[in-house]
């Protein structure tokens, strides 16, 4: 017998005035509860899936940038403490654990808990699966373990953390298909490959501030990427640095400021295309939308990142 305990939810048809408090009802009902501390915009958009998994959930989330946060006094709420091991497949979010700051991008393993007081913000689309895991079920598996993990990353670049990362992917896509018999024992695989990893998380990272301004800066490209005169030397005064420094920033993680911003810009385009809202707007009128100036230029290097022409995208998938 298939195993069909499935909810699905999307901002698909929500007014804008009850989208954010049902976003925080969702939030709460699937990473146990959360506040939204501000207004959602109208145009947000998100969409959830979640399944149970002998005993735990796996929640599958694509949300626009947003923030949250879980307090002690939310804590308290709780019949039970839970432990999510959170794999990002696409986008960038940034969490404050227990006051430490972690920042996830695609394809980094972060792993929190609901004991402890816990902050996020989305900075772009994020695509994500989380694996949320009652403590005492985790306990029971894990007799070694006497305490619950700390907030923090597990390397999942290679090692146990690249397979636990990839068995992530691979239940997340084949969940639907699994029996009630094959799900347990795919559980009792998953706990074995958490105890492994767990054991070998990497500590929360400690305050760096070249990466703090880096994120400035992204933070603020993001917000403006509509506009055209998005160069270095205009980047560098907005932000009180020098442009040798905002190109040394970026290029500790191997890119460049240019690089960086088109790519952006080409993911909201095809964003964009995606949405049949715009399916009347123009392929010219979106790539100006997000700063482009050519619309020969944007066509090439579109073609070039997503291997088909942006007429070709539309509406097309983005999972």
């Amino acid at each position: 017998m298939l195993a069909k305990q499935t909810i699905e939810w999307t901002t698909a048809g929500v007014s804008p005035a009850d989208k954010t408090d049902l976003w925080e009802s969702v939030l709460s009902s699937s990473y146990r509860a959360w506040q939204v501390p501000r207004r959602l915009p109208a145009t947000f958009h998100a969409q959830v899936r979640q399944h149970a998994f002998a005993g735990a959930g796996l929640v599958e989330t694509i949300c626009d940038p947003c923030s949250g946060r879980r307090t002690k006094a939310l804590a308290r709420q709780d019949d039970e403490p839970y432990v999510g091991i959170q794999l990002t497949t696409a986008g960038r979010e940034r969490f404050r654990v227990g006051g430490q700051g972690i920042e996830a991008k695609a394809g980094d393993l972060v792993v929190w808990t609901t004991d402890a007081d816990v902050e996020f913000d989305v900075l772009e689309r994020l695509h994500k699966v989380t694996l949320m895991i009652p403590w005492t079920l985790l306990r029971e598996r894990l007799a070694e373990r006497r305490s619950m993990p700390v907030g923090g990353k597990i390397d999942s670049r290679i090692g146990i953390g690249s397979l636990l990362a990839a068995h992530l992917l691979g239940l997340s896509h084949q969940i639907g298909a699994l029996s009630t018999q094959q799900l347990g024992a795919v559980s009792r695989t998953t706990l074995e490959f958490l105890g492994i990893a767990l054991a070998e998380q990497q500590p929360v990272a400690t305050f760096d501030a070249g990466a703090a301004m880096l994120r400035r800066v992204q933070d603020y490209i993001l917000q403006n990427l509509h506009e055209e005169g998005m160069t270095p030397a205009a980047i560098a005064a907005a932000n009180r640095i020098s442009v040798r420094y905002l190109h040394l920033l970026f290029q500790r993680n191997g890119a460049t400021v240019g690089a960086w911003v088109q790519e952006r810009r080409l993911v909201k385009c095809r964003e964009a295309l995606a949405d049949p809202a715009h399916g009347r707007q123009r392929v010219a009128d979106i790539a100006y939308r997000w700063g482009f100036t050519s619309t020969s230029h944007f066509s090439r290097v579109f073609k070039d990142r997503y291997g088909m022409s942006p007429g070709d995208a539309r509406g097309g998938p983005l999972i």
